[in-house]
């Protein structure tokens, strides 16, 4: 017997929600209301993992998360591959 598929997961926005983020987008501070939802998402994620209030300690516990994982690329390496990619910008 097939197994059933699954579709993908999508999620419901509500047009009121999205409506507050639009202001946002309309400023540039987000390109779509998307990104502006996965940004607060991701904040509130954050909050939620770590178990703190406060914004700025979620984003220090998350960062330090990261390096203990080795999920992150030196700043160095990534500004090489951008300077071998584009150049050195130099103008």
């Amino acid at each position: 017997m097939n197994k059933p598929v699954r579709p993908p997961d999508t999620f419901f926005i509500p047009p009121s929600l999205a409506a507050r983020f639009q202001p946002l987008v309309d400023k540039g501070v987000f390109e779509s209301v998307g990104e502006a939802i996965f940004v607060a998402a991701s904040a509130f994620a954050d909050r939620m993992e770590f178990g703190v209030t406060d914004d700025v300690e979620a984003i220090r516990l998350s960062i330090e998360a990261a390096i203990e994982e080795g999920d992150y690329l030196d700043a160095e390496v990534v500004f090489a591959e951008l300077r071998q990619r584009y150049g050195d910008g130099g103008d």
